[in-house]
């Protein structure tokens, strides 16, 4: 009897130790509940040839907790100071990604020509409100294809507009030149422009295109402190065609449509084997069969 009650106030102290973390852990969750919510948010800027990408980031903090806001409406706008432009609105996806493309001409710019971009969430009854903003000049890149002396040659220019509206180079800046491949942009080479804001690449040779040879060459200036992100497209046929980039022999691989023998022999020889005890089995159940009739008695 007496270890009855010894197991019996062993297992209520066992018990007990065990729930009091739930229950802390409960106090605690009450706790987070009125922690009062944070609203981040980050634009991103992007200046094509004729346009402008504003990409707004909407994020809720609560306590060690960051989610994205979705279907949030973000309100874009462009100022020089004294001129405030509403540039449009968009709502947030489930990543809390709200993008507005307008028209770079018309942008209102201060005397340097620089446009304030402020992206605003007015917030919500259970969130609070949130603002960013940044500061850049619209610029253009063009890009032209010449073939000089067997060469394949690439120019690169890149412009602003002074106080008269004017386009006017941008000098000694660094221009990215990239190629997008399936995931990502392939990076090929770098220029760096000269006094009239003009640069050359010898392009290269071995890029692979479309089944025509096309592709889709960009040109960047990023992260400036001045024009922030910057753009150019252009499409030229130097591109190795597609239909004719494959090697002599097929090889087998696990990403080709032709799998390696070493896959086909382990198959076949694990496909052999299920068989085989099916096979085998079946064989026992008849031989079974054949054995109780000889051995059943006469009598």
């Amino acid at each position: 009897m007496k270890r009855v009650f010894a197991f019996i106030a062993f297992f209520i102290t066992m018990m007990s130790a065990a729930l009091q973390p739930m229950n802390s852990f409960a106090e605690n969750n009450s706790d987070s509940t009125n922690i009062p919510a944070e609203s981040r948010l980050a634009i991103t800027y992007l200046c094509g040839s004729d346009s402008v990408i504003l990409t707004a980031t909407l994020s809720i903090k609560k306590g060690d907790n960051t989610l994205a806001l979705e279907n949030a409406p973000i309100e874009f706008t462009a100022s020089n100071g004294t001129i405030c432009k509403l540039l449009g609105k968009a709502k947030t996806d489930q990543e809390g990604i709200a993008v507005v493309k307008v028209v770079s001409a018309g942008l209102p710019g201060d005397k340097d020509g620089m446009v304030a971009y402020v992206a605003k969430f007015a917030g919500t009854g259970k969130y609070p409100g949130a603002e960013a903003s940044l500061n850049a000049k619209p610029a253009k890149i063009r890009l032209f294809f010449s073939i000089e002396d067997s060469l394949r040659i690439l120019k690169v220019t890149a412009t602003q507009k002074n106080e008269k509206g004017e386009e006017v180079a941008i000098p000694k800046e660094t221009v990215l030149i990239y190629v997008p491949r399936l995931f990502s942009l392939l990076k090929i080479g770098e220029i760096a422009l000269d006094e009239t804001g003009t640069g050359t690449l010898e392009f290269p040779k071995e890029i692979v295109g479309d089944t025509l040879g096309n592709l889709v060459v960009v040109a960047k200036i990023e992260e400036h402190d001045k024009f922030g992100f910057v753009q150019g497209k252009n499409v030229i046929n130097w591109g190795v065609h597609k239909q004719y980039y494959k090697a002599e022999v097929p090889s087998r691989e696990l990403w080709t449509p032709i799998a390696p023998l070493w896959m086909i022999i382990t198959l076949l020889v694990m496909l052999a084997g299920v068989w085989a005890h099916y096979m085998y089995a079946v064989y026992e159940l008849v031989m079974i069969k054949r054995l109780s009739k000889k051995d059943k008695p006469l009598f």
